[in-house]
């Protein structure tokens, strides 16, 4: 069998950087071929490449066995190359119809909107890809897998030869990646060749054919991936053997942090009752929606509840903001980084003294600079957090190195207790080891920890207990050494343990 599209020594310079040298990598139709590496390897730089975002300074794209030279991205689109995006590219104020056909509108004769067929088109679209989605609904009102069913709907509509799929996972449940990797399936039986990005090695193994590591913007090995294990990919990746990846260890429990009783807030969480317990990490798992993030962000004070009774360190507490939380020592690392865990534009210094400013003023308000300077210096050298220097501004650092700045604010403001929404989201397999290890660190020194995550691996990896939701209610705790992922999926998908 021919490659479909060739990427051949490719070179990508820009000014005082090298992101790609000398790349070389055949893709297949009917094939899912994955692409992997640490943040900063060079993927994002390679697909932008071969969808005409960029232009290489040297190598060759071949497609189809003819050289090619794009000049604009819809060139790209054209020959039927496409790319969704980790971040969805969903209109939500427009049908799921207007979205699947967005700058390709069927037209009447007359040059006018033809919306039946357009309608009539994208059903057809939807009810072969078998997901229960109506093509009149507006884009708004679905959740993130159902809008990455949409782009997959966009790339069967546009007739795709190549679709490059950039973390489609980092939204969904492990029910909606079972989903999504029946869509992938059905576009490898179309013949299709699908580019599969992702810093999940448990998906390369389940859904990949062949993988490719990039590592400083080089290729590092192809492999078929029933040949290799996920540890091997790992090493190649890192350039080491990264040993165990969680770091688990066993930690003595201390005493009660934190204790939740029968919290409920009508519509969104039920009787939610539960313990976290110093030297432990405690998991919470769960289908997206299930109601773990409304839950912890009640307990901070972000959001409220009607119901129900917290206790801090066997007194009862009730935080009316994050501020009174974070007086009590109790931290929050959000969902999305990006939007509410940074000040993006502000530098890592600035973000690392935010929770704690009242604490360290001068008699007459003024912020005392000794303090952050050395607060941010001692905790960035302590994390490994990887920039110039405590001036560098946050949004130029990578996902794991943000990530660890919003871990390194929480351990300046002294907190006792974390809550982790979904910690490793989007960061490398490097980082999430070292992620891990900081975690670690941080129990055995009498912290405790609630830990959201949506990865099976990691929540059996990492937690001491596991607690499973549902529907806004708890259906199941299992310790460490009765977890198994079927357990877990089994309590995730009934509504309590005695069903």
């Amino acid at each position: 069998m021919k490659p479909i599209f060739q990427v051949k020594q490719i070179s990508k310079s820009f000014p005082g950087v090298k992101a790609l040298t000398e790349v070389s990598i055949d893709f297949y139709p009917g094939e899912v071929h994955a692409l992997v590496g640490e943040n900063g390897a060079g993927k994002s730089t390679l697909i932008k490449i071969m969808s005409g975002v960029y232009t290489p300074t040297d190598g060759e794209l071949i497609y189809q066995g003819e050289k090619l030279s794009f000049k604009a991205p819809k060139e790209a689109i054209d020959l039927g190359i496409l790319v969704i995006h980790q971040e969805l590219s969903v209109a939500n104020h427009l049908t799921v119809a207007e979205n699947i056909y967005l700058g390709c509108e069927p037209r009447r004769k007359n040059g006018m909107l033809d919306r039946k067929k357009m309608n009539r088109d994208a059903q057809a679209i939807l009810d072969e890809m078998n997901v229960d989605i109506q093509a009149d609904m507006l884009a708004g009102h679905l959740n993130a897998a159902q809008q990455q069913m949409i782009e997959i709907a966009k790339v069967i509509s546009k007739q795709a030869k190549i679709v490059i799929m950039d973390e489609p996972t980092s939204s969904l449940s492990e029910h909606e990646i079972q989903s999504l990797f029946i869509q992938i399936k059905k576009l490898i039986e179309k013949n299709v060749s699908v580019v599969y990005i992702t810093h999940r090695m448990k998906e390369i193994t389940e859904i990949g054919h062949r993988v490719t590591v990039l590592r400083d913007g080089c290729k590092v090995d192809t492999m078929q991936v029933k040949e290799v294990t996920e540890k091997e990919i790992v090493s190649r990746m890192v350039g080491r053997e990264i040993g165990d990846y969680y770091h688990k260890k066993e930690h003595k429990r201390g005493k009660e942090m934190l204790r939740v009783e029968n919290l409920s807030k009508q519509g969104v969480f039920s009787e939610i009752s539960f313990c976290a317990y110093a030297g432990e990490i405690v998991g919470f798992s769960g289908l997206v929606g299930a109601g773990r993030t409304e839950v912890m962000e009640a307990i901070f004070g972000a959001t409220g509840y009607e119901e129900g009774k917290v206790y801090l360190e066997g007194k009862e507490v009730l935080f009316r903001t994050p501020k009174e939380a974070i007086r009590s020592k109790i931290g929050l690392v959000t969902e999305d980084r990006r939007r509410t865990g940074l000040l993006l534009k502000k530098k890592i210094r600035e973000n690392i003294v935010l929770p704690s400013l009242t604490r360290h003023r001068k008699k007459l308000g003024f912020l005392n600079k000794a303090w952050e300077v050395t607060s941010s210096r001692q905790y960035m050298e302590k994390l490994k957090i990887k920039a110039p220097g405590i001036d560098t501004v946050v949004g130029t650092l990578s996902g794991g190195n943000q990530q660890k700045v919003i871990l390194a604010k929480w351990l300046v403001a002294d907190s006792k207790i974390l809550i982790l929404d979904e910690p490793t989201r989007g960061i490398d397999v490097n980082a999430r080891s070292e992620f891990y290890t900081l975690m670690n660190d941080f129990v055995e020194q009498g912290g405790a920890i609630i830990m959201i995550s949506s990865e099976m691996p990691e929540i059996l990896g990492v937690s001491d207990r596991i607690i499973v939701m549902r529907e806004g209610r708890i259906s199941g705790e299992l310790s460490r050494e009765e977890a198994t992922e079927q357990r877990v999926i089994h309590m995730a998908s009934i509504t309590s343990e005695k069903e």
